[in-house]
């Protein structure tokens, strides 16, 4: 026989591991009651159902845990799936079954039945369980609640609750007669693919088919843009006798700092990704990732490549800024990263030892969405 090749040239192949991959953030988990959950379908567990059809054999149109579901698999725009999870009857708290629920797996979107939602106390618990473990939650709020949240007169409605406490990933839908019409809203931004080109969104002005769009008096619309009450709406726009039949409007989450939908939802997508690439930058390294400017760089170009993407699908955008650092007016094209490849040569020895890079320090800066247009008519 002939002498090998490989004797010669001994190549050893390292193959890299696939890392994380990115957060899915059209995942939705709704909480059904045991009293509605079918035969076989344990308390503490879930199913996924990926059309009307197939959860209407576990879950009868007449029950909340359909209706609920109906908004989120059936009409405009399309979504693949949805989680239920059966929620005991005995659990003492509701942060109890989100735990339970969340040690099995991770979703976005978080949904609850009508019945659960009517109770402020239950509405408030299972929106700080949501801002302290990243996960929207759709306040659909309907009947007797939404005619509080309308009063202007009344503050101890459920919206200005969720306001007083500033909850970030929350948001309170208000319509007289459709219990979950928030969800319709939400499967905008579970459509938006944070890989492509100019996707991101800003729920404004989105179109829900199969929500009745409300007409309602001035004082009703004012009571829900008030900075107490923050409640999202779906109305009729009129301009002088022509009517545009359907927009969602003051699309505001219940945050502190007067974030939309959009602004939470898009930075948490934008956390994860940039985590995942990070996190691939240093356990995919075949070798080591070392702590010198080279290793420094390459976490850098991991930071600036998720960064770029963000530009590109319309999170990210550019703006002229005052920099604090310096009180200088400059101009950003959506984020700037300050960390340099050499800082990591002046690691204390404390943070050399811990195996810790230099910190990297990232400004971003949001594209943001035009929702109104001011107009100065000057006529001669």
């Amino acid at each position: 026989m002939s002498y090998p090749a490989s004797e010669i040239i001994r190549i050893n192949a390292r193959i890299s591991p696939a890392g994380l991959g990115t957060a899915n953030f059209a995942s939705a988990m709704l909480f059904a009651p045991e009293t509605e959950l079918p035969e076989g379908f344990d308390p503490d567990t879930y199913r996924t159902y990926s059309t009307l059809v197939a959860l209407s054999t576990d879950f009868a149109d007449t029950t909340e845990t359909y209706k609920a579901a109906q908004r989120w698999l059936g009409g405009t725009p399309a979504t693949r799936q949805i989680q239920v999870w059966g929620t005991a009857t005995a659990d003492a708290t509701r942060a109890a079954t989100l735990n339970k629920a969340r040690n099995m797996l991770w979703w976005y979107w978080t949904m609850w039945t009508a019945d659960v939602l009517a109770v402020k106390l239950d509405v408030l618990a299972i929106a700080s369980w949501c801002d302290e473990n990243t996960s929207m939650f759709i306040d659909n709020q309907t009947g007797a609640n939404v005619a509080e949240i309308r009063d202007p007169a009344e503050d101890e409605d459920i919206a200005s609750g969720l306001t007083a406490l500033g909850f970030r990933h929350a948001y309170t839908a208000a319509h007289a007669t459709d219990a979950y019409s928030g969800s319709a809203l939400a499967k905008h931004f579970a459509a938006v693919n944070y890989s492509a080109d100019r996707s991101t969104i800003t729920g404004e002005f989105k179109k829900s088919p199969g929500v009745l769009a409300e007409s309602l008096t001035g004082t009703a619309y004012a009571a829900m843009q008030s900075d107490t009450k923050k409640a999202v709406f779906y109305t009729i726009v009129d301009n002088q006798g022509s009517t545009d039949s359907g927009r969602w409007l003051n699309t505001l989450t219940h945050s502190f700092y007067g974030e939309f939908i959009d602004d939470v939802v898009n930075l948490d997508a934008c956390i994860n990704f940039l985590t995942t690439s990070l996190y691939g930058a240093v356990a995919n390294q075949t070798t080591k990732l070392a702590q010198t400017p080279v290793g420094q760089a390459v976490l850098i170009g991991a930071a600036r490549a998720t960064m770029q993407q963000f530009i590109s699908n319309g999170y990210l955008g550019p703006r002229n800024y005052i920099d604090p650092d310096d009180g200088l007016e400059k101009y950003t094209a959506g984020f700037e990263i300050l960390t340099k490849p050499e800082d990591i040569l002046d690691l204390s020895d404390a943070d050399r030892d811990a195996r810790k890079s230099a910190p990297l320090r990232i400004r971003l800066f949001r594209a943001g969405a035009i929702h109104v247009v001011d107009v100065d008519l000057d006529v001669y």
